[in-house]
């Protein structure tokens, strides 16, 4: 009886050594699948996404009103910048990469001395059209330099700072006006730039 067992016995564990194996073979060709539809899902959308987003370059130019502590230093200033408008999806959304100049005049300095205040943003922000509503977040870095010049002297300073900016504007085919709050931190209070932006910008497809 144990003669005829032990064969039972081991064509059972046999076949079901081979059962595991056919098993775990399937489940290997079931995650490749799985694996395989995943990446699909994945970067299809993206794909599709980045055909469908619309892209810009954008030039503006910008009458800039010094605020807080910083209107008592600077008369108003003027400058421009470029932008570039990257669309990411479907709907009206993108990412933008954005370098500008504004260049204010010192207020209340002697006759025989002159100067300037400079701001240079470097910032990447986040934009969404609401129906021709075009807001905007942005942060990044601010070189802020000054520039003094007394009798035939000149003397300068650079700070680099941590800075952002909110703005609100209409855009109509492709011409943009808009309305920017921007600041840039300092090591102190009077140190802090804070303006206002009136900007009209014209965005050209890419």
């Amino acid at each position: 009886m144990n003669r005829l067992k032990r064969p039972a016995t081991n064509g059972a564990g046999h076949q079901k050594n081979i059962l595991q194996h056919i098993k775990t073979i399937l489940y290997l060709q079931l995650m490749n699948r799985n694996f395989l539809t995943l990446a699909i899902l994945i970067i299809f959308p993206l794909v599709t996404m980045a055909q469908k987003g619309s892209n810009f370059f954008q030039v503006a130019g910008q009458a800039t009103l010094p605020t807080g502590n910083f209107s008592d230093v600077v008369r108003t200033g003027f400058g421009g910048s470029v932008k570039g408008i990257y669309g990411f999806s479907a709907k009206p959304q993108a990412i933008t990469l954005e370098a500008g100049y504004n260049r204010f005049a010192v207020k209340h300095l002697p006759a025989v001395a002159s100067g300037n205040y400079s701001l240079l943003p470097v910032y990447a922000g986040y934009r969404a059209n609401l129906s021709g509503l075009i807001v905007e977040s942005q942060a990044g870095v601010s070189f802020n330099r000054v520039a003094l010049s007394v009798a035939g002297e000149s003397d300068s300073d650079t700070q680099t700072a941590f800075g952002w900016a909110l703005s609100a504007g209409y855009a109509f085919n492709n011409v943009e006006l808009s309305l920017r709050y921007q600041h840039a931190e300092g090591s102190g209070d009077y140190n802090a730039i804070r303006v206002v932006g009136i900007r009209l910008g014209y965005n050209f497809g890419l």
